[in-house]
């Protein structure tokens, strides 16, 4: 009999899975919210609420509740660590006063406290850091897979945690480079975040036909970026270009209409 250990990452900005229905009929959780944030200063305490379900119709559930660590690569998938592993990384800070294991009947739900505690002292500079709670089902349920075979089901999912100091925040990304991939008629946008804090933001791009005048729309496309992050976005042109000159501008929109990073680019596609 195979196993199936479902990684419910649809909360996680950046990666996205197919997961047959059939596993969902048979056994599946909620965990919301999909981010949680929190402001504390050295030596503060808080705690926010977390709503942990059952949505099985059939199945009680067993819970293991866990601390780990994750960043986003440069294309913006998420990575994902042992607790602790990261420098900025906030997992040892937390503590889950209910316990680490509980139990849901077929349709209940749980609400959860998910304390974080600032060491007293703790570098000032580093503003902010960040974790994952992952709840993972410890009883595997019986099922079958699209192909009618028996498996075991494992259903895990996260949430991200955020924690954020007090120092005024410096909210700016800076485009590096901006070119045009013939081979997979894409735009291919390199920025950073230089500031010392999360940004997100939408990316919006237009493609100017110079020889006939006529404009492309592209579609936008949302982005998540830690401080330091150095991210590679490719913007799909979805459609194919006559030979000609082209002007394409993107644009990266992350709050405030007197932060928005543009870029221009001037090539020939024969």
């Amino acid at each position: 009999m195979r196993y199936l250990f479902v990684h419910c990452s649809l909360l996680f900005a950046g990666l996205f899975f197919i997961i047959p229905s059939t596993v969902f009929s048979q056994v599946g959780i909620s965990v919301s919210p999909p981010r949680v944030y929190y402001s504390l200063d050295p030596g503060e305490t808080g705690s926010q609420k977390v709503l942990v379900s059952n949505v099985s119709k059939d199945h009680p559930l067993n819970f293991s509740l866990t601390m780990g660590d994750w960043e986003y690569d440069s294309y913006g998938g998420n990575l994902m660590f042992p607790p602790d592993s990261l420098d900025n990384s906030c997992a040892g800070w937390l503590s889950l006063p209910g316990g680490m294991y509980m139990t849901l009947e077929p349709g209940e739900s749980r609400e959860i406290d998910l304390t974080m505690t600032i060491p007293a002292e703790i570098d000032r500079d580093a503003n902010v850091q960040t974790a994952m709670l992952f709840v993972t089902q410890m009883n595997p349920v019986d099922g079958v897979d699209t192909q009618g075979a028996a498996i075991k089901i494992n259903v895990r999912q996260g949430i991200k945690i955020y924690r954020k100091g007090n120092a005024p925040e410096i909210k700016k990304v800076e485009i590096e480079n901006l070119a045009y991939d013939k081979e997979t008629n894409s735009l291919m946008l390199l920025f950073s975040n230089v500031g010392n804090i999360w940004i997100n933001g939408r990316a919006s791009a237009s493609l100017f036909n110079q020889g006939d005048g006529k404009e492309l729309n592209i579609e936008a496309a949302d982005f998540y970026t830690m401080p330091g992050d150095r991210r590679i976005m490719q913007i799909p042109l979805r459609q194919e270009l006559e030979k000609g000159r082209y002007i394409a501008t993107v644009m990266l929109d992350y709050g405030d209409r007197t932060t928005i990073e543009a870029a221009e680019l001037q090539f020939t596609h024969e």
